[in-house]
């Protein structure tokens, strides 16, 4: 049999396109992510199925007859002849002898990895996927004897963030964007010396128009409501900024609470106080949650200029 079709290779197959789906799912390119996810799924499938029988993976239809002979070893065929089950079937077959239990998520994203190949599925329902291709990989592997971490590599963390039924769907999110976000900034320095990833994290980050934080003046009796202060990255380790807008304001104080950070190291960013409550319960660096300005005659508030000033 042709070695492409043994279920240590499928398996590297799969592999490689599950590593190209996770690099896709962090860009992010979501359609892209679809069609990488759905042959992880085809492949490492037919790996499990191969590693029963090679006849599970035979292609019976239109009297194919000679694939089941050949898969058994027992007649050549010319490679350009050789057909296999395509990903729904492999599907089918390993819910059939219990290695697999029905999933419509699962369903839907081999739907959308087929479609893919000719037509771009829905973003914003691709980007969701990866739950389903964290879950089937998992008890794939394990019918294979396969550690997680042997499959997943660099994206172990990833994938067990996604899948952390434990907690709430912003905590994952805010958390696979972290673990994205690591290997992301990794690959910027392949090839570079050691020193050049050093200064970069020590260095500071620019402060002027940043995509990822519009400062902006709004002023209350000459107090500034939204300020900017360093922080550091959860994902890479370097500096990135902090955004806080008031939350109460008396006389002499005004009190701001961080509502956004942003890093152009890494790209991560969070926003809003459901994703910086999941930031700080998160295993990240400390952080500075609340700011109090005294303002009063004898000490005039900062002005801060607004980048939306270009826009008006």
């Amino acid at each position: 049999m042709n070695d492409s079709l043994s279920s240590e290779s499928l398996f590297h197959g799969a592999k490689e396109a599950a590593h190209k789906a996770m690099d896709d799912h962090g860009r992010p390119e979501h359609d892209e992510f679809a069609l990488h996810a759905g042959v992880a799924v085809e492949k490492l499938a037919k790996a499990v199925l191969v590693s029963k029988n090679p006849v599970y993976i035979a292609e019976i239809r239109n009297n194919r007859a000679d694939m089941v002979l050949y898969l058994g070893g027992h007649l050549q065929v010319d490679e350009e002849k050789i057909r296999t089950v395509g990903a729904m079937e492999a599907i089918k077959r390993l819910r059939k002898i219990n290695m697999l239990q029905p999933d419509p998520q699962l369903d839907l994203l081999i739907e959308m990895r087929n479609g893919a190949a000719h037509t771009a599925p829905d973003s914003t329902l691709a980007k969701g996927m990866i739950s389903p291709l964290a879950r089937t990989v998992a008890a794939l592997l394990g019918d294979l004897g396969k550690p997680l971490d042997a499959f997943w590599e660099r994206w172990t963390d990833a994938v067990k963030a996604a899948v952390n039924e434990q907690e709430d769907q912003v905590f994952r999110d805010v958390q696979l964007r972290i673990t994205q976000a690591r290997p992301a900034f990794e690959d910027r320095f392949v090839g570079l010396p050691a020193e050049a990833k050093e200064g970069a994290l020590k260095a500071p980050q620019p402060r002027n128009e940043e995509w990822f934080v519009r400062p902006t003046e709004y002023l209350k009796d000459g107090i500034v409501v939204l300020k900017t202060l360093g922080g550091a990255c959860p994902a890479c380790g370097g500096q990135g900024l902090l955004t806080f807008e008031p939350v109460s304001r008396t006389a002499t104080n005004t009190h701001y609470s961080a509502n956004g950070f942003g890093c152009y190291l890494c790209n991560f960013e969070a926003s809003g106080p459901d994703e910086m409550a999941a930031l700080r319960k998160a295993n990240t660096p400390p952080m500075m949650t609340t700011v109090s300005v005294s303002h009063g005659p004898t000490l005039p508030p900062v002005v801060l200029k607004a980048l939306d000033e270009e826009d008006a």
